[in-house]
């Protein structure tokens, strides 16, 4: 009898095409599911940073104005300037004749802070229905000191200390010059002998352009002739307004507010409120801005071709220290 078995064959394991097919639609859901989480990551990395740019351009642009209308006023060791019963041109010191406008820079100081919704002129041109501000001061450090620059053709500003009385002819303490030529400021300090600081003289103009962009136009002669030379410094501003305070009794402190400050209003001054549209550069998909914004009481609406852009608001109040401060402690 033969006890001997007979080998069984063996059946090599596997896939059925079934589970093949049930094990490919499963991989197709995951990778998609993968796919919308990594797309969706990336638009919201890409939202963060275009937010994050508009936030600090928005920041820089008020920083910018900010630092101008604080030292606004300020002219060394002179006092508070006499306002005209006229405002002086928006970017003063143009002329062909130096004297005639030093004399225009100097009737200018009056007014250190100049605004209003439109212009007549040529030196800048703003933005229909958007804001500007012109500032004038002189530059917070004296030639030859640190950090403050070199000698140049520009206008700049000295201020007389030295008091001579038995000299009738000579000029007052606090009585100011204003010059392109460096050697013709010789006013002295309190001993007569020492040379006064000299100031660069600045005005300022802050607008926004047809580009949205806010621009900087400020007074140089780096060219050897006067001109508001035009610096872009910050992208996607739609709109600049502003609001006032004014010192209407002289005692440093506001007791009125107001947008549309009156020719000689200008020179009372002592707060401004400044407020920006600012925009992200990019659009954000599936995003639409239709409202519209009311700043310092005017009315903004968003344009069409920019709806597809996220924006937001930003103000600041600044105190003008050198007018408010000149006045509260006389």
């Amino acid at each position: 009898m033969n006890n001997s078995k007979t080998p069984r064959r063996c059946r090599q394991a596997g896939f059925s095409l079934i589970e093949v097919m049930v094990a490919l639609a499963l991989g197709v859901i995951v990778l998609l599911g993968v796919t919308q989480i990594f797309a969706t990551n990336s638009q919201t990395r890409a939202e963060i940073e275009r937010t994050g740019r508009q936030i600090e351009s928005g920041s820089y642009a008020l920083g910018l104005i900010e630092s101008d209308l604080t030292n606004a006023g300020y002219w060394g060791e002179a006092l508070e300037q006499p306002a005209g019963a006229s405002l002086p041109p928006v970017c003063p010191g143009l002329g062909a004749d130096l004297d005639a406008a030093a004399v225009e820079l100097q009737d200018a100081m009056g007014y250190p802070v100049q605004g209003q919704a439109g212009l007549s002129g040529t030196c800048i041109a703003p933005k229909t229905g958007s804001q500007f501000i012109a500032m004038r001061r002189a530059s917070s450090c004296a030639l030859g000191t640190a950090g403050c620059g070199a000698a140049d053709s520009n206008f700049h500003l000295q201020v007389n200390a030295c008091f001579e009385p038995s000299d009738s002819s000579a000029p007052l303490p606090g009585e100011l010059e204003i010059s392109t030529v460096l050697t013709d400021l010789v006013y002295t300090e309190r001993d007569c002998t020492t040379d006064a600081p000299q100031y660069r003289m600045l005005s300022r103009v802050y607008f926004i352009n047809n580009d949205d962009q806010l621009v900087r136009a400020e007074l140089t002669r780096a060219s050897g002739a006067s001109a508001y030379a035009e610096e872009i410094m910050v992208e996607g501003v739609e709109t600049m307004q502003f609001e006032y305070g004014l010192d209407t009794d002289d005692d440093g402190q506001v007791d009125v507010h107001t947008n549309t400050p009156t020719t000689t209003q200008w020179a009372d001054v002592a707060m401004a409120r400044v407020y920006l549209v600012v925009r992200n550069l990019e659009a954000s998909a599936g995003y639409t801005d239709t409202r519209s914004y009311t700043l310092a009481g005017n009315s903004y609406t968003v344009p069409t071709a920019f709806r597809n852009h996220k924006r937001q608001v930003y103000a600041r109040t600044v105190s003008i220290r050198n007018v408010a401060g000149r006045r509260e402690s006389q």
